[in-house]
């Protein structure tokens, strides 16, 4: 999907909704605060359901990702690995950027992962849940996490 970018306050608007816990409330906060050193750049958000097992394009082309939320389901019993690729298509086995959802225990957590600057992708942003480290086994649906991306233009 190319990139449909709005007003950076749309975007804070809309992620009040989805936001529960205080840290990741936080986390988007700081970025909020930062973007006003950049000049409010405008954003997009785009919602992650990886319950379909499937790759997710969040940008087929350049693109700077800002934030990362995810929430994981409470009665998950699996691990599952978010991966991020720099990739038009495809979410790599290895993705450039790897966050572990814990399963037993770790049931209903909320991470934010912002990246003030803006985390440069050059060719496009995939991501896709797995059940290993570094394979590309899909998580089941009932270990998948919901969430969102923030990016915005290269």
């Amino acid at each position: 999907m190319a990139l449909t970018l709005e007003n950076i306050n749309l975007v804070k608007q809309r992620t009040r909704w989805e936001t529960r816990k205080p840290g990741a409330m936080e986390a988007l906060r700081s970025l909020w605060k930062h973007a006003e050193k950049l000049r409010n750049p405008d954003l997009q958000l785009v919602a992650l359901d990886y319950t379909g097992a499937a790759d997710q394009v969040i940008a087929d082309v350049a693109c700077k990702l800002f934030a990362l939320y995810l929430r994981k389901p409470a009665a998950s019993t699996t691990d599952a690995w978010i991966k991020l690729s720099d990739h038009a298509t495809v979410a790599a086995a290895n993705g450039d950027v790897v966050a572990k959802m814990v399963g037993t225990g770790g049931g209903g957590q909320e991470h934010c992962l912002v990246w003030q600057d803006g985390l440069q992708m050059a060719t496009g942003l995939t991501t896709a849940s797995h059940t290993t480290v570094n394979g590309n086994t899909d998580s089941a649906t009932a270990d998948s996490c919901v969430g969102f991306a923030i990016i915005g233009a290269a």
